[in-house]
């Protein structure tokens, strides 16, 4: 009865039928456009504060062996050689 109620008000009223559908149809795409800016930060943040590899403090972004007859672009911890690569 109520469902009713309500749906012949809405009928009875085109002018604020057709208010409340386009604030609702703008309320849906404020939400969406909320949501893919939420995404696009936290997608950012996590980009940033990843740290493939730490070494004394310091994020590297490769690893490799270290042989003693190897040779490091970066720092060494005698088992690990820890580099930055901009390729």
């Amino acid at each position: 009865m109520c469902a009713v109620a309500a749906s012949g008000d809405a009928v009875s009223d085109p002018a604020n039928a057709r208010r409340l559908g386009h604030a609702s149809i703008g309320m849906s795409i404020a939400g969406s456009v909320l949501g893919v800016v939420a995404f696009i930060i936290i997608g950012v943040m996590i980009s940033r504060s990843a740290c493939p590899y730490t070494y004394n403090g310091t994020c590297y972004n490769h690893k490799t062996t270290y042989y003693s007859y190897s040779t490091c672009s970066g720092v060494t911890d005698g088992y690990y050689c820890y580099y930055n690569s901009n390729a």
